[in-house]
Protein backbone atom coordinates (compact mmCIF):
# COMPACT_ATOMS: atom_id res chain seq x y z
CA UNK A 1 0.00 0.00 0.00
CA UNK A 2 1.71 2.97 -1.05
CA UNK A 3 2.05 5.94 1.40
CA UNK A 4 0.72 8.38 -1.15
CA UNK A 5 -2.11 6.31 -2.67
CA UNK A 6 -5.77 7.05 -1.76
CA UNK A 7 -5.88 3.65 -0.03
CA UNK A 8 -3.89 4.43 2.06
CA UNK A 9 -5.06 7.64 3.02
CA UNK A 10 -8.33 5.99 3.68
CA UNK A 11 -6.96 2.87 5.84
CA UNK A 12 -5.42 5.89 7.95
CA UNK A 13 -8.63 7.53 8.68
CA UNK A 14 -9.74 3.99 9.37
CA UNK A 15 -7.11 3.25 12.31
CA UNK A 16 -7.29 6.42 13.43
CA UNK A 17 -10.62 6.65 14.19
CA UNK A 18 -10.81 2.99 15.85
CA UNK A 19 -7.85 4.09 17.71
CA UNK A 20 -9.36 7.36 18.94
CA UNK A 21 -12.69 5.45 20.21
CA UNK A 22 -10.56 2.58 22.03
CA UNK A 23 -9.68 2.12 25.58
CA UNK A 24 -6.14 4.10 26.50
CA UNK A 25 -4.71 0.46 27.67
CA UNK A 26 -5.92 -1.52 24.88
CA UNK A 27 -4.80 1.19 21.97
CA UNK A 28 -1.37 -0.66 21.47
CA UNK A 29 -3.51 -3.25 19.81
CA UNK A 30 -5.21 -1.47 17.46
CA UNK A 31 -1.36 -0.35 16.45
CA UNK A 32 -0.99 -4.10 16.27
CA UNK A 33 -3.40 -5.07 14.25
CA UNK A 34 -3.42 -2.06 12.12
CA UNK A 35 -0.19 -2.65 11.42
CA UNK A 36 -0.41 -6.50 10.29
CA UNK A 37 -3.31 -5.38 8.06
CA UNK A 38 -0.94 -2.63 6.43
CA UNK A 39 2.16 -5.78 5.69
CA UNK A 40 -0.67 -7.67 4.51
CA UNK A 41 -1.49 -5.55 1.96
CA UNK A 42 1.70 -6.21 0.30
CA UNK A 43 1.59 -9.80 0.35
CA UNK A 44 -0.39 -12.31 2.34
CA UNK A 45 2.33 -14.78 2.22
CA UNK A 46 4.55 -12.10 3.22
CA UNK A 47 3.23 -12.05 7.11
CA UNK A 48 4.97 -15.52 7.28
CA UNK A 49 8.58 -14.10 7.45
CA UNK A 50 7.68 -11.31 9.68
CA UNK A 51 5.82 -13.66 12.02
CA UNK A 52 8.79 -16.02 11.79
CA UNK A 53 10.80 -13.35 12.82
CA UNK A 54 8.90 -12.12 16.16
CA UNK A 55 8.28 -16.02 17.14
CA UNK A 56 11.99 -16.47 16.88
CA UNK A 57 12.91 -13.07 19.13
CA UNK A 58 10.32 -13.71 21.17
CA UNK A 59 11.39 -17.73 22.24
CA UNK A 60 14.92 -16.54 22.26
CA UNK A 61 14.90 -13.43 24.47
CA UNK A 62 12.30 -15.22 27.03
CA UNK A 63 15.20 -18.26 27.27
CA UNK A 64 17.87 -15.31 28.11
CA UNK A 65 15.51 -14.05 30.50
CA UNK A 66 14.56 -17.27 32.41
CA UNK A 67 18.61 -17.62 32.65
CA UNK A 68 19.18 -13.97 33.82
CA UNK A 69 16.35 -15.01 36.84
CA UNK A 70 18.29 -18.27 37.91
CA UNK A 71 21.41 -16.14 37.76
CA UNK A 72 20.04 -13.48 39.95
CA UNK A 73 18.35 -15.80 42.46
CA UNK A 74 22.00 -17.74 42.68
CA UNK A 75 23.42 -14.78 43.18
CA UNK A 76 21.54 -13.58 46.22
CA UNK A 77 22.28 -16.62 47.93
CA UNK A 78 25.90 -17.02 46.95
CA UNK A 79 28.29 -15.12 48.99
CA UNK A 80 32.15 -16.02 47.77
CA UNK A 81 33.18 -13.66 45.16
CA UNK A 82 34.60 -16.33 42.98
CA UNK A 83 32.12 -18.20 42.74
CA UNK A 84 29.15 -14.79 41.69
CA UNK A 85 32.19 -14.55 38.91
CA UNK A 86 31.63 -18.28 38.04
CA UNK A 87 27.94 -18.20 37.94
CA UNK A 88 28.10 -14.59 35.81
CA UNK A 89 30.21 -15.98 33.32
CA UNK A 90 28.49 -19.37 32.78
CA UNK A 91 25.09 -17.07 32.48
CA UNK A 92 26.90 -14.99 30.22
CA UNK A 93 28.10 -17.76 27.92
CA UNK A 94 24.56 -19.70 27.98
CA UNK A 95 22.89 -15.96 26.92
CA UNK A 96 25.58 -16.11 24.24
CA UNK A 97 25.07 -19.19 22.44
CA UNK A 98 20.64 -18.12 22.56
CA UNK A 99 21.51 -14.40 21.48
CA UNK A 100 23.90 -16.55 18.57
CA UNK A 101 20.64 -18.84 17.49
CA UNK A 102 18.72 -15.95 17.60
CA UNK A 103 20.42 -13.67 15.05
CA UNK A 104 21.32 -16.84 12.48
CA UNK A 105 18.28 -17.35 12.40
CA UNK A 106 16.65 -14.03 12.19
CA UNK A 107 19.68 -12.93 9.52
CA UNK A 108 19.26 -16.58 8.15
CA UNK A 109 15.81 -15.58 7.01
CA UNK A 110 17.13 -12.37 5.42
CA UNK A 111 19.97 -14.35 3.90
CA UNK A 112 17.76 -16.84 2.29
CA UNK A 113 15.07 -14.54 0.50
CA UNK A 114 17.87 -11.26 0.18
CA UNK A 115 20.83 -13.34 -1.32
CA UNK A 116 20.26 -16.76 -2.85
CA UNK A 117 19.39 -15.98 -6.27
CA UNK A 118 22.71 -13.60 -5.90
CA UNK A 119 24.81 -16.26 -4.65
CA UNK A 120 23.70 -19.10 -7.03
CA UNK A 121 23.90 -17.17 -10.09
CA UNK A 122 28.13 -16.25 -9.45
CA UNK A 123 28.29 -19.62 -8.55
CA UNK A 124 26.77 -20.25 -12.08
CA UNK A 125 29.64 -17.82 -13.53
CA UNK A 126 32.26 -19.33 -11.57
CA UNK A 127 30.95 -22.60 -13.34
CA UNK A 128 30.57 -21.68 -16.81
CA UNK A 129 33.95 -19.89 -16.72
CA UNK A 130 35.21 -23.48 -15.98
CA UNK A 131 33.13 -24.39 -19.16
CA UNK A 132 31.03 -26.97 -17.46
CA UNK A 133 27.57 -27.21 -18.21
CA UNK A 134 25.46 -27.64 -15.01
CA UNK A 135 23.87 -24.94 -13.77
CA UNK A 136 22.11 -24.07 -10.15
CA UNK A 137 18.87 -23.23 -10.87
CA UNK A 138 17.51 -19.55 -9.24
CA UNK A 139 15.04 -19.66 -6.77
CA UNK A 140 12.90 -16.03 -7.96
CA UNK A 141 11.81 -15.44 -4.48
CA UNK A 142 9.87 -11.76 -3.82
CA UNK A 143 11.37 -10.23 -1.54
CA UNK A 144 9.42 -9.13 1.71
CA UNK A 145 8.48 -5.15 1.93
CA UNK A 146 10.94 -3.89 4.81
CA UNK A 147 12.22 -7.09 5.49
CA UNK A 148 15.89 -5.03 5.97
CA UNK A 149 14.62 -2.61 8.13
CA UNK A 150 12.74 -4.83 9.97
CA UNK A 151 15.31 -7.56 10.75
CA UNK A 152 18.09 -4.93 11.69
CA UNK A 153 15.29 -3.33 14.48
CA UNK A 154 14.92 -7.15 15.58
CA UNK A 155 18.95 -7.53 15.63
CA UNK A 156 19.34 -4.56 17.28
CA UNK A 157 17.08 -5.20 20.14
CA UNK A 158 18.09 -9.07 20.95
CA UNK A 159 21.84 -7.37 20.63
CA UNK A 160 20.96 -5.01 23.38
CA UNK A 161 18.94 -7.53 25.71
CA UNK A 162 21.85 -9.87 25.07
CA UNK A 163 23.97 -6.72 26.69
CA UNK A 164 21.73 -5.75 29.30
CA UNK A 165 20.96 -2.43 27.72
CA UNK A 166 16.91 -3.26 26.76
CA UNK A 167 14.15 -4.55 28.95
CA UNK A 168 13.00 -8.31 27.59
CA UNK A 169 9.56 -7.44 26.21
CA UNK A 170 7.78 -10.42 28.15
CA UNK A 171 4.31 -9.16 25.66
CA UNK A 172 4.70 -11.55 22.45
CA UNK A 173 2.10 -8.87 21.38
CA UNK A 174 4.08 -5.73 21.97
CA UNK A 175 7.11 -7.49 20.47
CA UNK A 176 5.13 -8.04 17.31
CA UNK A 177 3.86 -4.07 17.52
CA UNK A 178 7.77 -3.12 17.94
CA UNK A 179 9.02 -5.24 14.73
CA UNK A 180 5.70 -4.41 12.31
CA UNK A 181 5.05 -0.86 13.60
CA UNK A 182 3.41 0.18 10.60
CA UNK A 183 4.74 3.51 9.36
CA UNK A 184 8.70 2.57 9.63
CA UNK A 185 8.25 -0.93 8.26
CA UNK A 186 8.76 0.46 5.01
CA UNK A 187 11.76 1.94 4.76
CA UNK A 188 12.93 2.94 8.27
CA UNK A 189 14.20 4.52 10.55
CA UNK A 190 15.49 1.66 12.36
CA UNK A 191 14.74 2.51 16.06
CA UNK A 192 15.83 0.76 19.45
CA UNK A 193 13.70 -0.71 21.61
CA UNK A 194 14.52 1.72 24.77
CA UNK A 195 13.43 4.56 22.91
CA UNK A 196 10.47 3.06 21.14
CA UNK A 197 8.77 1.73 23.84
CA UNK A 198 8.37 4.68 25.67
CA UNK A 199 5.62 6.14 23.21
CA UNK A 200 4.64 2.85 21.32
CA UNK A 201 2.62 1.32 24.03
CA UNK A 202 1.60 4.58 26.12
CA UNK A 203 -1.84 4.63 24.16
CA UNK A 204 -1.73 8.96 24.36
CA UNK A 205 -4.96 10.22 23.23
CA UNK A 206 -4.89 12.12 19.67
CA UNK A 207 -4.36 15.35 20.42
CA UNK A 208 -4.71 18.84 18.42
CA UNK A 209 -1.13 19.41 18.72
CA UNK A 210 0.16 16.28 18.23
CA UNK A 211 -2.05 15.81 14.89
CA UNK A 212 -1.30 19.35 13.77
CA UNK A 213 2.56 18.67 13.55
CA UNK A 214 2.01 14.91 12.23
CA UNK A 215 -0.36 16.53 9.39
CA UNK A 216 2.28 19.04 8.65
CA UNK A 217 5.03 16.72 8.20
CA UNK A 218 2.92 14.24 6.16
CA UNK A 219 1.89 16.44 3.66
CA UNK A 220 5.76 18.00 3.52
CA UNK A 221 6.56 14.34 2.93
CA UNK A 222 3.74 14.26 0.05
CA UNK A 223 5.19 17.64 -1.64
CA UNK A 224 8.63 16.07 -1.83
CA UNK A 225 7.74 13.28 -3.26
CA UNK A 226 5.12 14.01 -5.56
CA UNK A 227 6.25 17.43 -7.06
CA UNK A 228 9.74 16.94 -7.01
CA UNK A 229 10.91 13.15 -6.90
CA UNK A 230 8.46 11.11 -8.97
CA UNK A 231 8.08 14.64 -11.18
CA UNK A 232 11.70 14.17 -12.53
CA UNK A 233 11.99 10.63 -12.49
CA UNK A 234 10.79 9.71 -15.68
CA UNK A 235 13.81 11.96 -17.12
CA UNK A 236 16.13 9.86 -14.81
CA UNK A 237 14.69 6.66 -16.31
CA UNK A 238 16.01 8.09 -19.93
CA UNK A 239 19.45 8.98 -18.81
CA UNK A 240 20.01 5.97 -18.00
CA UNK A 241 18.53 3.18 -19.63
CA UNK A 242 20.34 4.35 -23.06
CA UNK A 243 24.19 4.94 -21.26
CA UNK A 244 25.75 5.12 -24.68
CA UNK A 245 23.65 7.62 -26.00
CA UNK A 246 23.76 10.18 -22.51
CA UNK A 247 27.21 10.53 -21.43
CA UNK A 248 29.96 13.25 -20.48
CA UNK A 249 27.26 15.89 -19.25
CA UNK A 250 24.81 14.17 -19.63
CA UNK A 251 25.74 11.27 -16.72
CA UNK A 252 26.55 14.58 -14.66
CA UNK A 253 23.58 15.86 -14.91
CA UNK A 254 21.54 11.83 -14.12
CA UNK A 255 24.09 12.08 -10.79
CA UNK A 256 22.71 15.19 -9.93
CA UNK A 257 18.89 14.34 -10.50
CA UNK A 258 19.47 11.40 -8.96
CA UNK A 259 20.97 13.04 -5.61
CA UNK A 260 18.04 15.35 -5.58
CA UNK A 261 15.52 12.34 -6.54
CA UNK A 262 16.60 10.11 -3.77
CA UNK A 263 17.01 13.10 -0.91
CA UNK A 264 13.06 14.11 -2.11
CA UNK A 265 12.38 10.43 -2.24
CA UNK A 266 13.59 8.87 0.96
CA UNK A 267 13.39 12.31 2.99
CA UNK A 268 9.45 12.24 1.55
CA UNK A 269 8.89 8.89 3.10
CA UNK A 270 10.71 9.41 6.16
CA UNK A 271 8.70 12.55 7.01
CA UNK A 272 5.20 10.73 6.16
CA UNK A 273 6.40 7.84 8.21
CA UNK A 274 7.33 10.27 11.27
CA UNK A 275 4.03 12.47 10.89
CA UNK A 276 1.95 9.55 10.80
CA UNK A 277 4.05 7.98 14.12
CA UNK A 278 3.10 11.64 15.55
CA UNK A 279 -1.04 11.49 14.73
CA UNK A 280 -0.58 8.37 17.43
CA UNK A 281 1.51 10.05 19.80
CA UNK A 282 4.95 8.06 18.99
CA UNK A 283 7.67 9.17 18.52
CA UNK A 284 10.42 7.98 16.30
CA UNK A 285 14.32 9.01 15.47
CA UNK A 286 14.90 11.24 12.34
CA UNK A 287 17.14 10.24 9.92
CA UNK A 288 18.20 13.14 8.22
CA UNK A 289 19.83 16.36 9.06
CA UNK A 290 20.94 18.51 6.18
CA UNK A 291 22.69 16.43 4.53
CA UNK A 292 24.24 18.27 1.68
CA UNK A 293 25.35 20.55 4.06
CA UNK A 294 28.44 17.90 4.82
CA UNK A 295 32.16 18.91 3.95
CA UNK A 296 33.30 15.21 4.24
CA UNK A 297 32.02 11.46 3.34
CA UNK A 298 31.83 11.04 7.14
CA UNK A 299 29.89 13.51 8.48
CA UNK A 300 27.61 13.08 5.03
CA UNK A 301 26.97 9.48 6.81
CA UNK A 302 26.74 11.26 10.06
CA UNK A 303 23.60 13.35 8.67
CA UNK A 304 22.23 10.97 5.94
CA UNK A 305 20.48 7.82 7.08
CA UNK A 306 21.75 8.50 10.39
CA UNK A 307 19.98 5.42 12.00
CA UNK A 308 21.47 3.53 9.77
CA UNK A 309 24.96 4.53 9.95
CA UNK A 310 24.57 4.64 13.93
CA UNK A 311 23.32 0.86 14.02
CA UNK A 312 26.05 -0.31 11.74
CA UNK A 313 28.50 1.58 13.99
CA UNK A 314 27.30 0.24 17.56
CA UNK A 315 26.34 -3.14 16.25
CA UNK A 316 29.41 -3.81 13.96
CA UNK A 317 32.06 -1.26 13.83
CA UNK A 318 32.97 -1.28 18.05
CA UNK A 319 31.94 -4.83 17.73
CA UNK A 320 34.61 -5.92 15.52
CA UNK A 321 37.51 -3.24 16.00
CA UNK A 322 37.63 -3.48 19.55
CA UNK A 323 37.42 -7.58 19.86
CA UNK A 324 40.30 -9.60 21.52
CA UNK A 325 41.33 -11.09 17.71
CA UNK A 326 41.56 -7.70 16.00
CA UNK A 327 43.19 -6.13 18.88
CA UNK A 328 45.72 -9.14 18.88
CA UNK A 329 45.85 -9.09 14.60
CA UNK A 330 47.14 -4.91 15.32
CA UNK A 331 49.97 -6.36 17.75
CA UNK A 332 51.22 -9.12 15.58
CA UNK A 333 51.20 -6.33 12.60
CA UNK A 334 53.61 -3.90 13.96
CA UNK A 335 56.76 -5.60 12.90
CA UNK A 336 55.48 -5.47 9.40
CA UNK A 337 53.73 -2.01 9.35
CA UNK A 338 55.06 -0.02 11.81
CA UNK A 339 53.72 1.14 15.35
CA UNK A 340 51.65 3.76 14.15
CA UNK A 341 49.56 2.36 10.99
CA UNK A 342 49.65 -1.24 13.54
CA UNK A 343 47.09 0.50 15.76
CA UNK A 344 45.14 1.71 12.36
CA UNK A 345 44.71 -0.95 10.83
CA UNK A 346 42.00 -2.34 13.39
CA UNK A 347 39.85 0.70 12.39
CA UNK A 348 40.60 0.49 8.50
CA UNK A 349 39.97 -3.61 8.44
CA UNK A 350 36.66 -2.69 10.12
CA UNK A 351 35.47 0.16 7.63
CA UNK A 352 36.27 -2.40 4.76
CA UNK A 353 33.89 -5.04 6.74
CA UNK A 354 31.52 -2.24 7.77
CA UNK A 355 31.28 -0.97 4.17
CA UNK A 356 30.89 -4.13 2.48
CA UNK A 357 27.88 -5.15 4.33
CA UNK A 358 26.52 -1.80 4.10
CA UNK A 359 26.29 -2.33 0.69
CA UNK A 360 25.06 -6.25 0.75
CA UNK A 361 22.42 -5.15 3.19
CA UNK A 362 21.39 -1.95 0.26
CA UNK A 363 20.98 -4.88 -2.53
CA UNK A 364 22.09 -8.09 -3.85
CA UNK A 365 24.31 -6.61 -6.83
CA UNK A 366 28.23 -5.82 -6.86
CA UNK A 367 26.81 -2.40 -7.90
CA UNK A 368 26.23 -2.36 -3.93
CA UNK A 369 29.10 -4.13 -3.05
CA UNK A 370 31.07 -1.87 -4.81
CA UNK A 371 28.94 1.10 -3.41
CA UNK A 372 29.62 0.17 -0.31
CA UNK A 373 33.22 -0.23 -0.71
CA UNK A 374 33.77 2.77 -2.42
CA UNK A 375 32.60 4.87 0.58
CA UNK A 376 34.44 2.65 3.00
CA UNK A 377 37.99 3.49 0.65
CA UNK A 378 37.20 7.20 1.00
CA UNK A 379 36.55 7.59 4.31
CA UNK A 380 39.21 5.74 4.89
CA UNK A 381 41.55 7.65 2.92
CA UNK A 382 40.22 11.03 4.83
CA UNK A 383 41.32 9.17 8.16
CA UNK A 384 44.80 9.03 6.93
CA UNK A 385 44.89 12.09 6.08
CA UNK A 386 43.78 13.54 8.70
CA UNK A 387 46.66 14.92 10.84
CA UNK A 388 47.77 16.57 7.26
CA UNK A 389 44.57 18.32 6.91
CA UNK A 390 45.09 19.40 10.55
CA UNK A 391 48.22 20.95 9.89
CA UNK A 392 46.99 22.56 7.27
CA UNK A 393 43.85 24.06 8.99
CA UNK A 394 46.27 25.48 11.46
CA UNK A 395 48.25 26.76 9.20
CA UNK A 396 45.74 28.57 6.86
CA UNK A 397 43.40 29.33 9.40
CA UNK A 398 41.94 32.17 8.02
CA UNK A 399 41.43 30.24 4.61
CA UNK A 400 40.36 26.95 6.22
CA UNK A 401 37.45 28.65 8.79
CA UNK A 402 36.32 31.05 5.46
CA UNK A 403 33.17 30.53 3.77
CA UNK A 404 34.21 29.99 0.09
CA UNK A 405 36.40 27.14 1.71
CA UNK A 406 33.26 25.70 3.48
CA UNK A 407 31.48 26.24 0.31
CA UNK A 408 34.46 24.60 -1.57
CA UNK A 409 34.48 21.29 0.74
CA UNK A 410 30.55 21.02 0.81
CA UNK A 411 30.79 21.20 -3.12
CA UNK A 412 33.26 18.96 -3.72
CA UNK A 413 31.94 16.33 -0.91
CA UNK A 414 27.92 16.69 -2.95
CA UNK A 415 29.85 15.71 -6.04
CA UNK A 416 31.87 13.18 -4.77
CA UNK A 417 28.78 11.63 -3.00
CA UNK A 418 27.10 12.20 -6.50
CA UNK A 419 30.15 9.73 -8.51
CA UNK A 420 29.94 7.04 -5.75
CA UNK A 421 25.95 7.09 -6.32
CA UNK A 422 26.65 6.27 -9.70
CA UNK A 423 26.59 2.28 -8.47
CA UNK A 424 22.62 2.52 -7.72
CA UNK A 425 21.31 3.84 -11.23
CA UNK A 426 23.87 2.34 -13.49
CA UNK A 427 23.73 -1.53 -14.34
CA UNK A 428 26.77 -3.58 -13.42
CA UNK A 429 30.33 -2.14 -12.71
CA UNK A 430 32.31 -2.32 -15.68
CA UNK A 431 29.59 -0.01 -17.56
CA UNK A 432 29.46 2.51 -14.46
CA UNK A 433 33.40 2.84 -14.27
CA UNK A 434 32.52 3.69 -18.29
CA UNK A 435 29.79 6.13 -17.39
CA UNK A 436 32.75 8.36 -15.34
CA UNK A 437 35.46 7.66 -17.68
CA UNK A 438 33.03 9.33 -20.23
CA UNK A 439 33.50 13.07 -18.34
CA UNK A 440 36.95 12.92 -19.87
CA UNK A 441 36.63 11.12 -23.02
CA UNK A 442 33.33 12.49 -24.31
CA UNK A 443 31.94 15.23 -22.79
CA UNK A 444 28.75 15.40 -25.35
CA UNK A 445 28.50 19.03 -24.76
CA UNK A 446 27.52 20.09 -28.37
CA UNK A 447 24.65 17.39 -28.18
CA UNK A 448 23.73 19.17 -24.78
CA UNK A 449 23.95 22.99 -26.11
CA UNK A 450 21.93 21.68 -29.70
CA UNK A 451 19.20 19.33 -27.59
CA UNK A 452 19.39 20.58 -24.15
CA UNK A 453 16.89 18.37 -21.66
CA UNK A 454 14.32 18.09 -24.65
CA UNK A 455 15.59 14.15 -25.50
CA UNK A 456 14.27 13.55 -21.66
CA UNK A 457 10.47 12.86 -22.12
CA UNK A 458 9.38 15.53 -20.12
CA UNK A 459 7.67 18.95 -21.17
CA UNK A 460 9.48 22.08 -19.94
CA UNK A 461 6.84 22.05 -17.09
CA UNK A 462 7.63 19.36 -15.02
CA UNK A 463 11.41 20.72 -14.53
CA UNK A 464 10.02 24.04 -13.80
CA UNK A 465 7.50 22.92 -11.05
CA UNK A 466 10.15 20.56 -9.38
CA UNK A 467 12.78 23.34 -9.81
CA UNK A 468 9.96 25.72 -7.91
CA UNK A 469 9.40 23.08 -4.80
CA UNK A 470 13.53 22.32 -4.97
CA UNK A 471 13.51 26.37 -3.89
CA UNK A 472 11.01 25.73 -1.23
CA UNK A 473 12.60 22.62 0.34
CA UNK A 474 16.28 24.41 0.34
CA UNK A 475 14.22 27.28 1.97
CA UNK A 476 12.74 24.65 4.75
CA UNK A 477 15.91 23.04 4.97
CA UNK A 478 17.67 26.51 5.60
CA UNK A 479 14.57 26.92 8.44
CA UNK A 480 15.37 23.41 9.88
CA UNK A 481 19.01 24.44 10.79
CA UNK A 482 20.41 23.64 14.58
CA UNK A 483 18.69 21.92 16.84
CA UNK A 484 15.16 22.96 16.38
CA UNK A 485 12.40 21.37 14.07
CA UNK A 486 11.28 23.42 11.12
CA UNK A 487 8.04 23.41 11.58
CA UNK A 488 8.72 25.05 15.47
CA UNK A 489 10.93 27.98 13.68
CA UNK A 490 7.40 27.69 11.41
CA UNK A 491 5.52 28.48 14.03
CA UNK A 492 7.14 32.00 15.31
CA UNK A 493 6.10 33.53 12.19
CA UNK A 494 2.58 35.41 12.16
CA UNK A 495 -0.01 33.60 11.60
CA UNK A 496 -0.96 34.97 8.29
CA UNK A 497 2.45 34.32 6.79
CA UNK A 498 2.43 30.54 8.33
CA UNK A 499 -1.22 29.63 7.00
CA UNK A 500 -0.07 31.55 3.90
CA UNK A 501 3.27 29.10 3.70
CA UNK A 502 1.06 25.71 4.34
CA UNK A 503 -1.30 26.57 1.97
CA UNK A 504 1.04 27.12 -0.68
CA UNK A 505 2.83 23.62 0.24
CA UNK A 506 -0.40 22.34 -0.47
CA UNK A 507 -1.61 24.39 -3.27
CA UNK A 508 1.39 22.89 -5.35
CA UNK A 509 0.94 19.24 -3.70
CA UNK A 510 -2.52 19.58 -5.36
CA UNK A 511 -1.70 20.80 -8.50
CA UNK A 512 1.85 20.06 -9.20
CA UNK A 513 2.17 16.78 -7.81
CA UNK A 514 2.67 13.59 -9.39
CA UNK A 515 -0.41 11.60 -9.74
CA UNK A 516 -3.61 11.12 -10.91
CA UNK A 517 -5.16 9.49 -14.20
CA UNK A 518 -2.91 7.77 -16.72
CA UNK A 519 -0.27 8.23 -14.18
CA UNK A 520 1.64 5.11 -12.93
CA UNK A 521 2.26 5.49 -9.39
CA UNK A 522 6.11 4.59 -7.89
CA UNK A 523 7.12 2.86 -5.01
CA UNK A 524 9.47 4.45 -2.68
CA UNK A 525 13.36 3.64 -3.80
CA UNK A 526 14.21 2.39 -0.11
CA UNK A 527 10.96 -0.16 -0.16
CA UNK A 528 12.96 -2.42 -2.25
CA UNK A 529 15.66 -2.91 0.60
Amino acid sequence: MLFTSSGFLLFLAVLLLSYAITAKKYRWFVLLVGSLTFYAFAGPQFLLYICATIVITYLCTMKISKLRQKRDAKLAEETEKDQKRTIKERAKKISKRWTTLCLVLILGILAAVKYTDFVLSNANAIIGAFGQPHRFGLLGLALPMGISFYTFQTVGYVIDVYREKAEIQRNPLKLALFVSFFPQVVQGPISRFGELSKTLYSGTRINRHDFARGAKRILWGFFKKLVIADRLWPALVVLTSYPEEFQGIYYLLAISMYAIILFCDFTGGIDITIGVAELFGVKLPENFNRPFYSKSIQEYWQRWHMTMYYWFRDYVFYTVAASKKMLRFSKASRKIVGESFSKRLPVHITLVWVWFLTGLWHGATWNFIAWGLANGFVIMVSLELAPLYERFGKKFLTLHSSLPYRGFMIFRTFWLMNMIRSFDIYEGVRNTFGMMRSVFTNFSLNQFLTYGITELTLPTLDYVSAGAGLMIVFWVSWLGRGEKDYRDRLFEFRWPLRYAVTGLILFMTLVMGAYGFGFDARQFIYNVF
